[in-house]
């Protein structure tokens, strides 16, 4: 009987041990892809900061919404269009400067561009709802502040270009996100109950 629960336990403290050994899940990778590796996207939030942000969408995104949320990035649209008009992303700009009843201001609005690797920004001529992202391309969004509806909005900032891969270093022991600490305890335990154990059934054949 004292084994059969004992293996319980051990059984438990495994399950424990590899459920926190599971991977994080989170979409995209921060920086642009590497060459073949997905879409790059861009965005710049000019005034509203803090800056630009580039994240790898991985694959084809299915258009340019899709490589947004794959990539990561928080995209919401407008309560009339939804999806059709990408009215915030991540979470910008706020309510005080767009409502994302209807269209957004035509002086206030996130514009939406194309790009290969190495050259140059091209405004979109489709919404991103449709359009397709090219493979291994650059999708750019930029947070637009025309003077008046006829000044044409600016690009992206940040030049569409492919960042040079780096070597991961070989995994270790030591920030290796498998945790053995977790196991060696688990081993430890089952050792030492495995000890009580034995002892106790001498004991009882004393």
């Amino acid at each position: 009987m004292i084994a059969s629960r004992f293996a319980v336990v051990c059984a438990l403290l495994f399950g424990a041990a590899f459920v926190g050994a599971a991977p994080a899940s989170g979409a995209g990778t921060d920086g642009a892809c590497p060459d073949g590796g997905g879409v790059t996207v861009v965005v710049d939030f000019g005034d509203l900061g803090p800056g630009s942000l580039v994240r790898c969408a991985p694959g084809t995104p299915s258009n340019g919404i899709a490589a947004l949320q794959e990539a990561g990035i928080d995209v919401a649209g407008s309560q009339k269009y939804g999806l059709a008009v990408a009215c915030r992303i991540n979470g910008k700009p706020g309510p005080d400067v767009e409502s994302c009843a209807g269209m957004p201001s035509a002086t206030a609005y996130w514009s939406y561009w194309h790009a290969t690797a190495g050259g140059s920004w091209t405004s979109s001529q489709e919404g991103a709802q449709t359009a397709k992202p090219a493979p291994g391309g650059f999708e750019g969004w930029a947070f637009a502040r025309p003077k008046s509806v006829n000044d044409m909005p600016a690009p992206p900032r940040v030049p569409p270009v492919r960042q040079a891969a780096t070597t991961a270093p070989a995994a270790s022991g030591e920030g290796s996100s498998f945790p053995w600490g977790l196991v060696v305890g688990a081993v430890v335990i089952v050792l030492v109950g495995g000890a009580g154990i034995v002892v106790a059934r001498r004991r009882r054949a004393q």
